[in-house]
Order: C-alpha cells, then structure tokens, then sequence
C-alpha cells in the first residue's frame, strides 16, 4: 500500500513538473557563432509565461537565437525596437530544442517576447 500511495505522489509529481515547463533560450550579438555562443542565456518559468512576463529588452542588440529548452504551444517574438514595439520582426515556435535562427543582414533585435496560447 505504501508503494503504490508513493508511486502515485510520484507519477503525479512528474506530470506537473512536465506541464509546469519553462523555455530557456541563448542570445548572441554575432551571427557567425552556429550555437550562438558565448552569449547570453534566458530562461522563462510557466509562472512568467503565464503572467505575460517574460519579455526584455537586449542591450546591445542580438542577430543569434538558439533554443535550449522547449515547450509547446509558445513562441518566442522578435522586435527590432525596444519594448517589444513596432512588428515583429521573426516569430519562433519553442516546440524544437536545438532551433536557432541567425540574421546578419538585418537589423538587430532590441527586444523580445516569449508567448503561449
């Protein structure tokens, strides 16, 4: 009885911590890295996500993006302003780890969003 009661809180625990999942995503001023590395690491928890938190501004500018961690459903938004202002410059589903998307040609990104339905 002990083991299946552990089992249980167990098997419950690991279906929250997966629903309750973050994105973690790194940025780089250069598109020449194919990692977008060294740069900086963001990570944004379901509480943020869920609050509409998670968004910033990048100080300098970024051309490199690479997720590290997913979650389905979200999307991370790309602005070439501050504040998240102006169109959205690229949109990036967080459904694929390893996704990166590099742009040297283009302006660089000010600030970012991350999103889910």
């Amino acid at each position: 009885m002990k083991f299946s009661a552990a089992l249980s809180t167990g098997v419950v625990l690991a279906l929250a911590q997966q629903a309750l999942g973050q994105v973690t995503f790194a940025v780089s001023s250069s598109a020449a890295s194919s990692t977008c590395t060294p740069g900086t690491i963001i990570w944004c928890t379901q509480a943020t996500i869920d609050a509409h938190e998670c968004k910033g501004n990048f100080d300098p500018g970024q051309r490199c993006l690479h997720i590290t961690e997913t979650h389905p459903n979200c999307h991370i938004s790309l602005y070439q302003e501050e504040n998240q202002q102006g169109p959205v410059e690229v949109r990036i589903s967080t459904a694929s780890e390893g996704t990166i998307h590099a742009s040297s040609d283009d302006p660089a990104w000010l600030s970012y969003g991350v999103f889910c339905p």
